[in-house]
């Protein structure tokens, strides 16, 4: 099926491929016969459905227009650090001319020297095409240089089953806020929905086991309630896992995960197994990156998901759920940056491909094929005259990435290890208070080796620390329940009921407080009227 979006890119791919021939005709070469010493060398990762055979278009095209070849490396996300890191620090120096990065490993990567500026291709590349929020991550904080160019944006949104969602009566501003959020998802789970294979449908999952992803899960939750998991302090960074907003977001997302109702099976799930059961149609709604749509136009028998359950039902984009301080959602993405190499004879040729991949033209074929938003400004214009895209490209509005710093790689693994450790404890631990307690104390061991990590020294007092985050953790949140509850739980006065009662207990200390101030005017009035006497 071709997409409509498909039919307008390319209609105007002409006029792309025009527009980006004088942009970029100072930097390209005519073909001339090259030797294996010209040949270059380029490192992607598996960007999914599509990206291999996108490549090798690429680079064949490239080949073609200048005559320079170049030798193709796909990566998995798993190995790609690792095996990154190891080959600059190799003194063979078989390091790639042209590597992709995820957003997050620029910083990292510059302040190590495995890639090198390209400021001086600034103003041929013309990176006021790009986005504001993805150009931060091609920078050091605090530092001038560039490192690296925006390649494709990922960023993250909630999917519904459209079928599903219309059959329960739901409409989008029953999504409106984080509490719309819990009354929605225990309103779905009221619902006793099954698949056709008789599986019973769950209202949502976050990844609670074995995952790499449980940063990008975890920050709307902690953005919209106005936390952070570091912030500047001084001439560097701290931890903000122990800071009051902050910790107010970890709960409503802990609270939600560890829930039997609302995500039943965030324990035993990863990302991949979150999508998948979202794609089986087990799970109303999803929060997930936008190559999810894209791979509805690819059949079964290549890896696509056109017979797909999901495909039948078909897929909602919701608007962002707001909380108390506005509507955010994690956006990243890849860029491409220039190798470093002790061998510097081909830097020039490497440039070249460098500015090559980033033509508009290049930029929309590549994106078309793997469902990631292109980080061009002028390309998602066109993206967003689709309508299942058109949200997804609204976000952005709301859409935030993690801090420029060298040390987020290590920052990362052990905001990692929290969502996982969260999953593992609220397998074995069911006691509401005791979980309170393990969770706190979780968050307060990532504090302190954030801290460490970010070489800040933390002197406040931990153990007043640990009791305030428990008793944030122990919190209940308010539910604003859907009209279409009163059909499917069967209760008319539910939602009413529901929220006064939500309003009672998130309220209980301010009506202590009611209390006793009306408690001590009492026993005034008395103390006046005795003395009257």
């Amino acid at each position: 099926m071709i997409s409509l979006v498909s039919k307008i890119l390319a209609t105007s791919y002409a006029r792309l491929a025009i527009c980006a021939g004088l942009v970029f005709g100072a930097l390209a070469a005519p073909a001339t016969a090259a030797t294996s010493a010209d040949t270059l060398s380029i490192w992607v990762m598996d960007n999914g459905l599509g990206s291999k055979n996108a490549m090798k278009r690429l680079v064949k095209k490239f080949y073609r227009e200048t005559g320079i070849p170049v030798k193709l490396t796909s990566l998995s996300w798993g190995e790609a650090f690792r095996k990154i890191t190891f080959t600059f620090a190799d003194s063979n120096d078989v390091a790639p001319d042209v590597i992709q990065l995820g957003s997050t490993w620029v910083p990292h990567f510059a302040s190590t020297g495995a890639i090198r500026p390209i400021d001086n291709l600034i103003s041929k590349i013309d990176t006021a095409r790009f986005l504001g929020e993805g150009l931060r991550s091609t920078h050091i904080s605090g530092k001038p240089e560039t490192y690296a160019v925006p390649w494709f944006i990922d960023v993250r949104g909630f999917f519904v089953n459209e079928r599903i969602w219309r059959e329960l009566g739901l409409e989008d501003s029953d999504f409106e806020s984080y509490a719309h959020v819990l009354g929605v998802l225990k309103t779905i789970a009221s619902s006793d929905l099954t698949t056709e294979v008789g599986v019973k449908v769950t209202p949502f999952t976050l990844p609670g086991k074995d995952d790499w992803a449980g940063q990008q899960c975890m920050a709307p939750f902690v953005w919209s309630h106005g936390g952070d998991f570091v912030v500047p302090a001084g001439k560097g960074y701290r931890s903000a896992l122990l800071d009051s907003n902050t910790l107010v977001g970890l709960a409503l997302y802990a609270n939600i995960m560890g829930d039997a109702q609302m995500a039943p099976l965030s324990l035993y799930e990863n990302s991949s197994d979150n999508a998948e059961g979202f794609v089986r149609s087990e799970r109303v709604i999803h929060y997930g990156t936008s190559e999810l749509i894209k791979q509805l136009e690819y059949p079964e028998e290549a890896g696509g998901l056109a017979n797909s359950a999901i495909a039948k039902d078909g897929i909602k984009v919701l608007d962002l759920p707001a909380g108390p301080h506005g509507r955010f959602s994690f956006m990243g993405g890849s860029h491409l940056a220039l190798g470093n190499k002790k061998d510097t004879s081909k830097y020039v040729l490497a440039e070249q491909l460098l500015a090559y991949m980033l033509r508009a033209d290049n930029i929309d074929a590549f994106s078309r094929q793997v469902g990631f938003l292109p980080a061009d400004r002028s390309i998602l214009h066109i993206w967003n005259r689709d309508s299942r895209y058109s949200k997804i490209v609204a976000e952005l509005e709301h859409s935030r990435s993690f801090p420029n710093i060298p040390e987020w790689g290590e920052v990362e693994k052990i905001l990692i290890d929290l969502s996982n450790g969260m999953g593992a404890m609220f397998v074995r631990t069911k006691h509401k208070k005791k979980r309170s307690a393990a969770l706190a104390q979780m968050v307060y061991d990532a504090h302190t080796k954030i801290n460490g990590i970010l070489n800040y020294p933390d002197s406040s007092n931990g153990s007043e620390r640990m009791h305030w985050a428990q008793h944030i953790f122990l919190q209940e949140y308010r539910e604003i329940y859907p009209k279409s509850s009163a059909n499917i739980i069967g209760r008319s006065e539910l939602p009413a009921a529901d929220e006064f009662k939500s309003w009672l207990v998130s309220s209980k200390y301010m009506l202590a407080s009611l209390g006793a101030g009306f408690l001590v005017i009492c026993v005034i009035v008395a103390c006046y009227k005795r003395k009257k006497k």
